[in-house]
């Protein structure tokens, strides 16, 4: 058996991910987004901005992480695969093979709770032997399985020779502090200790209801941020002329504003005691594929609207789009450019990414006063509605 203690000041950061070492710890993070919003080859577009470990290591295997992550998500990359933890409750490609990741969701139709406390250290391990997978966070089995596919995998003698690579990832936005990494290579399967109710979870989460309610959706957060977005929901339906319309998801774990007229929406996604919050520019896909359209987006006019009275406002919106990561290749019809303060970016829908906080809330109440605002003076100055961009030709 060999048991690995990473060295964290030898770690190396590819792409645009950011790491050093702050009091014998490695706080690391990207300024570049990692995860497309519509998932196809889902573990090939997360790998390039992270972080690997040196050498490479062969199964049976076990990783150990002591952790503290301060918003959602962190990815941990094994082989081909990868294992997401404090992602929201939608994500449903939590896990990719360690040989050949699928762009599918969970095997075995684990759900896979993957919360962490965020903003605490939390111990994760790892499992890895040739016919069962183990992951344990802060001491407690979250997913075991028989039945991945790396265990019947034809090539897995050739490729676990050769030895497979380690690494991690964070979401941008989001802050990564490990105080510890340990790899431990045995010649025999390493012991996995189950819990006596092990067999059962299969899933997590309580049961929404089957017609959810605003009420409903908001009332496993904490009670000063439910208060918060009870205000926003009383904002953004009183603003004229954008005339946001609420719209709940059927899963009951979403709330959308969708301003119709102009091809804008804000959305609030809760999940497990927390929430994110997002806007966007949308595509509006009903029908057949002649009839897609998108309307002329106001984002960078709403920027510049927002930078007349607060910089710093617009700067921090532009830092928070959502990089294009390449998803669906150039063709892509939501990739969308936009130049601010001579800086350009290629985004995916115009996706503005918000943390779970106060003052991100305070930036998403502020940007649509300025949108309300800057439509407004369209309409007195007597200009039409947003005109509809056809995206794909007859």
């Amino acid at each position: 058996m060999k048991k690995h203690r990473i060295a964290l000041d030898i770690l190396t950061p590819h792409g645009q991910a950011g790491a050093k070492m702050e009091d014998g710890s490695l706080t690391a993070w990207t300024t570049h987004s990692i995860t497309p919003i519509g998932i196809t080859d889902f573990s090939e577009k997360l790998k390039k901005h992270y972080i690997s470990l040196p050498g490479k290591y062969r199964l049976p295997l076990r990783v150990d992480l002591t952790v503290k992550l301060d918003n959602p998500s962190f990815y941990l990359f094994i082989g081909e695969g990868h294992i997401t933890f404090a992602s929201s409750g939608q994500d449903n490609r939590k896990l990719e093979d360690v040989i050949k990741h699928s762009s599918k969701p969970n095997q075995d139709h684990y759900s896979y709770n993957n919360s962490l406390p965020l903003g605490e250290y939390t111990e994760i391990s790892v499992i890895y032997n040739r016919n069962e997978m183990q992951i344990c966070i802060g001491g407690e089995e979250r997913f075991y399985s028989r039945k991945q596919a790396y265990m019947r995998a034809k090539n897995f003698d050739e490729v676990n020779s050769k030895g497979i690579s380690i690494g991690f990832a964070v979401s941008k936005r989001s802050m990564l502090r490990i105080q510890e990494i340990t790899v431990t290579e045995a010649d025999n399967p390493l012991p996995v200790s189950r819990s006596a109710d092990g067999e059962e979870k299969l899933s997590f989460g309580a049961k929404k209801d089957p017609k959810p309610t605003f009420e409903t959706v908001l009332s496993g957060l904490p009670r000063g941020f439910q208060d918060r977005l009870v205000e926003m929901d009383a904002f953004l339906r009183s603003l004229k002329p954008l005339k946001c319309k609420r719209v709940l998801d059927k899963s009951g774990n979403k709330i959308t504003y969708v301003a119709a007229d102009y091809g804008v929406s804000y959305a609030v996604e809760v999940w497990d005691g927390r929430f994110t919050h997002c806007f966007n520019w949308y595509i509006v896909y009903n029908g057949k594929p002649e009839t897609w359209h998108r309307k002329a987006d106001y984002m960078e006019e709403a920027l510049m609207e927002s930078a007349k009275s607060n910089p710093g406002l617009s700067e921090r919106l532009f830092y928070a789009l959502n990089d294009c990561v390449g998803c669906h290749g150039p063709g892509c019809l939501a990739r969308t450019s936009y130049v601010y303060n001579g800086q350009k970016k290629m985004t995916c829908h115009g996706r503005v990414m918000l943390r779970m906080c106060e003052g991100d809330l305070r930036d998403a109440k502020e940007f649509f006063e300025n949108l309300n605002r800057l439509v407004e003076r369209k309409i007195a100055n007597g200009e039409p509605k947003p005109e509809k961009i056809l995206l794909r030709k007859a």
